[in-house]
């Protein structure tokens, strides 16, 4: 697969399809999105509006006060283009960083590759992602999911200065409200939209999320008994 840096010149997540066609995922197209998206609430069915899982999650902190989950136009700002694709549909993938990062994946799943619009939804949109994001430093959105665990795991172990009870509490912590909003989020799509693809991409998300509770110390001791003989 040729890359030519000057085609990806936006901060973003570009799916390329071998037809010619391509996707350009990017945080400016959501801002655009999510304006448009309050300003024309009342175009959306009264029923999806008035659905609990249109508002926000449980753990919100905002419950109560938001007209809809602040994470949903996220989510949404590419439904027109990504609405028919299945999960198992191949894709080549490239991701822009905001820097000078460029990772390239040149065969995935798209629902591996929407990890892209879960990550921003979460990191920069959720009310509960957002006091996560620092666990997220370090993390791309084509990133192995053997490997996104073990970076986040890694940076909550630096969070917390390597105290293993609070490393705990804060694992087991930031998994239930994370797979809280990636349920609900899931909840939300399923009113609007059939997009599996998309739908997946929160589910796998979650899955990841909450295998990080449940290996805890073991598989953090395991990331740093290899970095110890490595340092050897």
């Amino acid at each position: 697969m040729e890359i030519n840096t000057a085609d990806f010149e936006q901060p973003g997540l570009y799916l390329l399809f071998p037809e010619g066609k391509r996707i350009v995922l990017t945080r400016e197209r959501i801002k655009r999105f999510a304006h448009t998206f309050e300003c024309s609430l009342d175009q959306i069915p009264l029923e999806i509006r008035s659905a609990v899982a249109f508002h926000a999650c449980e753990v919100c902190p905002e419950r109560g006060r938001l007209i809809f989950c602040h994470a949903l136009p996220a989510t949404l700002a590419f439904f027109d283009e990504l609405n028919g694709f299945k999960s198992y549909d191949r894709v080549s993938a490239v991701y822009r960083g905001a820097g000078c990062e460029l990772v390239c994946v040149p065969d995935t799943t798209m629902q591996e590759a929407l990890q892209f619009v879960v990550i921003l939804s979460l990191m920069f949109y959720c009310e509960i992602g957002k006091k996560y994001w620092k666990f997220f430093t370090g993390v791309h959105p084509l990133m192995d999911p053997a490997e996104l665990i073990n970076r986040v795991h890694l940076n909550i172990h630096w969070h917390c200065k390597g105290d293993g009870a609070k490393i705990e509490q804060v694992l087991q912590t930031f998994a239930d409200e994370i797979a809280c909003t990636c349920e609900c989020q899931v909840k939300r799509l399923r009113l609007i939209c059939k997009n599996d693809a998309l739908l997946n991409a929160f589910v796998n998300t979650q899955a990841q999320i909450e295998c990080l509770a449940l290996t805890k110390g073991a598989l953090l001791n395991h990331i740093l008994g290899e970095a110890t003989v490595s340092a050897n």
